[in-house]
């Protein structure tokens, strides 16, 4: 169960900088890992002291200045706009070396978007979709989805109408206008039961769709926040946690500096990039937070490689 004060603390440090950033420096050969930075340090240094040591030990090669590529779109970039994706690798190619030489052997062209998503999906249905696939296996959840959909749903083409009275199949969600806020809203809870949500979900689904029924929430609403006011009022509906906020954050609202310190294959992605140590307790949130300081304002699209480059280390890796 996600605490409040972890989701005060991810919501915190989601916030992305939109500015022009200073030119960085950043070693040449900064891939390179050396001992002392996985040794443990004496004393009682903390996490982040000691993942910055790790970092600066290779810092004392060549440098290079890389400039920051503006983010140049209103309010926030987005990573669906071609040029901001293309300098988001250029900038991490030059910042990360050793991350460059990963994306540039990944043949799988970094998009931000889930199996589910459709042309034309509000932040209303992101969010219910959302909270409908939350620990569950893809297949499962999008069997639910669709029993919902067949219930609850509109059909988009009505020629389509004898196969739902007969037995629904060859379907699926695509073929359904989600229903609005205001229905959803209006459906009890036992109801929403019979089509495979538990308990908790179906009471969860309907705060979704009263915070967009009385228009605490909108899509006008978040575009217009900044990552950590929007985080912040995800979280504060009840099923919604920092991690669900980052996704929607990183996939729906495609915001450029997203860094989702609580998922776990991310974490340990990040630890064999870096070099660093991994247990049950660290690296602590500061100390990724610190580690990912060299990918800002782009750590969404760092994040994404480090979802790929988890599939590719081995338990002696």
């Amino acid at each position: 169960m996600t605490t409040r004060r972890s989701a005060r603390l991810v919501a915190k440090t989601a916030e992305t900088t939109v500015a022009v950033l200073p030119a960085l420096k950043v070693a040449t050969k900064a891939s390179k890992v050396t001992k002392e930075r996985i040794r443990k340090p004496k004393g009682k240094t903390s996490d982040v002291t000691a993942v910055s040591r790790a970092a600066s030990s290779t810092a004392t090669t060549t440098t290079t200045v890389v400039a920051v590529a503006p983010l140049s779109s209103f309010p926030f970039p987005s990573l669906a706009t071609p040029q901001v994706m293309e300098d988001a690798l250029r900038h991490l190619k030059a910042a990360d070396p050793k991350l460059g030489k990963f994306i540039d052997k990944t043949v799988e062209r970094c998009e931000m978007a889930l199996d589910r998503d459709q042309d034309g999906h509000t932040s209303y249905i992101s969010l219910c979709q959302s909270i409908i696939y939350q620990q569950l296996a893809g297949k499962a959840a999008a069997a639910i989805l669709l029993r919902f959909l067949k219930q609850y749903g509109t059909l988009k083409d009505e020629s389509k109408a004898d196969l739902l009275a007969a037995s629904g199949a060859g379907l699926d969600s695509g073929d359904f206008v989600f229903p609005t806020p205001q229905q959803v809203a209006a459906i009890d809870t036992e109801e929403l039961k019979n089509v495979g949500l538990g308990q908790r979900k179906a009471e969860y689904l309907k705060e979704v769709a009263n915070k967009f029924n009385d228009g605490t929430l909108s899509d006008e609403k978040l575009a217009k926040m900044s990552d950590s006011e929007a985080a912040a009022a995800l979280v504060a509906i009840r099923g919604i946690g920092p991690w669900t906020a980052d996704m929607f954050l990183m996939f729906h609202l495609k915001r450029t500096n997203i860094l989702p310190t609580l998922d776990l294959a991310v974490r340990k992605a990040m630890c064999h990039h870096f070099g660093v140590p991994f247990g049950k307790k660290t690296p602590t949130h500061e100390a990724l937070v610190e580690m990912g300081q060299i990918w800002e304002p782009y750590r969404s699209v760092a994040t994404w490689y480090m979802w790929r480059l988890s599939g590719t280390i081995t338990q002696k890796s």
